[in-house]
């Protein structure tokens, strides 16, 4: 695959590299914006709690992106910075060919939107009659999403869950709990979170979920 092929707009989880060569562990949401010719491209600049994160010229890169049913990664180097139309760009020289790779912790992003869930029945008829319990998530990346819970559940238990993005975005997914926190306060409303990893969902939804967060995030810059 070459980077002339990739799309405009196309969503990518960038990571940073520190000077030892280890990452570190700061990751982001960009998006792939053009690409100049077969070695440089530009992408968005990176933001963190809805502000540019500033990123030194020569810092080196990972960039990760889906397509299709695949994860792809490639690294590269900032060699420049540019501000066109109100957007803030960085310039790239790639230092490695894309490659298709194994799935990887995704970026997570702090919000707060309706989210509904039930355990998976053993038949879709099962399924089907129970009603969705309603409550409100923690945090939502492209690999799964952490739930506010008022009843407890364990973890590996399956679930069937539908996420509000906005009154009309939503997804729908199967996933399984991973991690259960209780918490002691007798005044929360919420008693419990759960980590949920996503085990069942469509590429295209996963995909409307990382638009999502980069969208916020732009959304958090104008803002202020």
């Amino acid at each position: 695959m070459r980077f002339n092929e990739l799309n405009v707009g196309l969503k990518l989880e960038l990571k940073l590299y520190s000077a030892d060569d280890n990452n570190d562990n700061a990751v982001f949401v960009s998006e792939f914006e053009w690409a100049e010719n077969d070695r440089i491209i530009y992408i968005a600049a990176p933001i963190k709690k809805g502000t540019i994160y500033p990123v030194s010229i020569n810092q080196r890169l990972e960039l990760v992106f889906i397509k299709g049913e695949n994860l792809y990664q490639f690294e590269g180097k900032v060699i420049g910075r540019e501000v066109r139309h109100n957007i803030s760009l960085l310039r790239v020289e790639t230092t490695s060919e894309i490659q298709k790779i194994q799935r990887r912790e995704f970026f997570r992003f702090d919000c707060s939107i309706p989210v509904g869930y039930r355990i998976a029945g053993k038949t879709k008829i099962d399924t089907a009659q129970r009603g969705f319990t309603k409550s409100y998530t923690r945090d939502l990346s492209g690999g799964g999403v952490c739930i506010r819970l008022k009843e407890k559940i364990e973890t590996g238990e399956l679930l069937d869950c539908e996420l509000s993005l906005n009154d009309f975005n939503k997804v729908s997914f199967t996933g399984r709990v991973v991690r259960l926190t209780e918490y002691e306060s007798k005044n929360e409303i919420y008693k419990y979170e759960i980590g949920v990893l996503f085990e069942a969902i469509e590429d295209r939804d996963r995909e409307r979920i990382i638009s999502y967060i980069f969208q916020e995030q732009r959304r958090l810059i104008k803002k202020g």
